[in-house]
C-alpha cells in the first residue's frame, strides 16, 4: 500500500513541475521564435498555442487623455486573474501572521525563540496547505 504524500511533498512536487526560470526561458525562446527568427512551420504551434489562451483582445477608449486600454478574453486573462487573487490571498494571510505574532510577543506568550519559531513553523504548515488550496483553484 502507498504511503500518503503529505501537503508538503504535493507542494515539492508542484514547484518541481513549473520552475519560473523555465517557464522564463521558454517564454523569452518563444518570442525569440515569433519575431523572424524562424519559418512558418516552426512558428504554427507557437501562434496556435497562443490563440487557445487568448480569445480575443478588445481595445477600449478611456476618459480624457488617458491612454487606451486593452482587454484579455479567454483562458489567459483566467490565469493571471487566478495568479493575481492568490497573491493578493498570500500577502493577506502574510501581514495578519505579523500582527498576530506581534500581539503575541507583546502579550509575552512568546517569550523564547523557540516559542516563537514553533509558532512560525505551524504558520509555515498552514500556508502551505493555502498554497495547494488556491493551486486547486487555479485550474
Amino acid at each position: 500500500m502507498d504511503k500518503p504524500i503529505s501537503d508538503a511533498e504535493r507542494l515539492a512536487a508542484l514547484r518541481d513541475k513549473i520552475n519560473e526560470d523555465t517557464v522564463r526561458t521558454v517564454i523569452h525562446a518563444m518570442l525569440y521564435l515569433m519575431r523572424d527568427h524562424a519559418d512558418l512551420q516552426t512558428k504554427q504551434p507557437l501562434i496556435d498555442i497562443i490563440r487557445q489562451l487568448i480569445q480575443k483582445v478588445v481595445i477600449v477608449s478611456t476618459p480624457g487623455r488617458q491612454p487606451l486600454a486593452l482587454e484579455v478574453h479567454g483562458r489567459i486573462a483566467s490565469i493571471l486573474a487566478a495568479m493575481e487573487a492568490a497573491q493578493m490571498m498570500e500577502a493577506k494571510f502574510k501581514a495578519m501572521v505579523d500582527q498576530d505574532v506581534l500581539a503575541r510577543q507583546l502579550s509575552g506568550e512568546l517569550g523564547t525563540e523557540d516559542k516563537k519559531q514553533k509558532l512560525l513553523d505551524r504558520y509555515g504548515e498552514e500556508l502551505i496547505r493555502k498554497y495547494l488550496a488556491w493551486e486547486d483553484l487555479q485550474f
